[in-house]
């Protein structure tokens, strides 16, 4: 009983462990081959990142890991040799990358090579280079007669955001919409606005009694943006457009 017991608490600690690590990838060492490298932390200078976050051009990335003692350390870029280092006597490492301007999702290898074995297999760990800030992509409505629900516009950020202050953000003074060619006869008067649980889709709520939308007439919403609203991206690009002016034609 007490071997059970020993043997599910080591269990548990290891789980524990292995979770504080940085999800990347590894994959075990094949009989006779060195073991691949571990990674610690990934550091951005402000958090440790995850594999697959984003950051911004112009940050210095610091890789963080262990492996065999003396054991030279490649590091592959997109499955390409970038650079190498090498662990200490307690087979620690440490590797620098800088971003650049180019955008889209870096893979990086590392490996292990020491004691005449073969080289390992790679740790993988993903970073996302986003330099675009976010901004206001598109609207889109569907007809609906007064009397009936309360009609309701949809726009759409090009990626999820964060929002500091969701109730400035949500504050219906912000928003307008107007119909700049509107033979049908739409109105809408925004009573509600809503941010989405993917924090990408905002909802536009209009008066059931007296709005309606009509399919054909073309409508534009205005937002008006507050810096005390704080909107950014997972990379931590600011939203920076003053006033945003997203135009669609109302769907039947």
């Amino acid at each position: 009983m007490k071997r059970i017991l020993v043997f599910a608490f080591v269990a548990v600690f290891l789980a524990l462990v292995a979770g504080c690590a940085p999800s990347g990838t590894t994959t075990p060492p094949a009989p006779n081959q060195t073991q691949a490298p571990q990674l610690i932390t990934v550091n951005d200078g402000v958090r440790n990142l995850q594999s697959g976050d984003s950051i911004q051009n112009g940050i210095t990335v610091t890789f963080t890991g262990s492996g065999p003692a003396n054991a030279i350390i490649r590091v592959y870029l997109n499955g390409t040799l970038l650079d190498s280092t090498t662990t200490d006597d307690a087979g620690s490492f440490t590797w620098s990358w800088t971003s650049g301007t180019t955008e889209g999702t870096f893979t990086f290898g590392f490996t292990a090579e020491a004691g005449g074995l073969p080289e390992s297999t790679q740790t993988q760990f993903q970073i996302v280079v986003d330099i675009t800030p976010p901004y206001l992509l598109s609207c889109s409505a569907k007809a609906d007669a007064p009397l009936g629900d309360a009609p309701t516009i949809t726009v759409q950020f090009n990626e999820p955001v964060t929002v500091g202050d969701v109730n400035l953000f949500e504050t219906p003074a912000f928003w307008n919409v107007t119909c700049p060619l509107c033979p049908g006869g739409s109105v809408f008067t925004i009573t509600q606005v809503t941010l989405g649980a993917d924090n990408q889709t905002v909802t536009l709520t209009g008066n059931w009694m007296s709005d309606q939308l009509v399919a054909g007439d073309q409508i534009m919403v205005v937002f008006n943006y507050s810096p005390l609203m704080n909107i950014q991206d997972a990379a931590g690009n600011q939203f920076n457009t003053v006033a945003s002016f997203p135009t669609c034609m109302v769907n039947p």
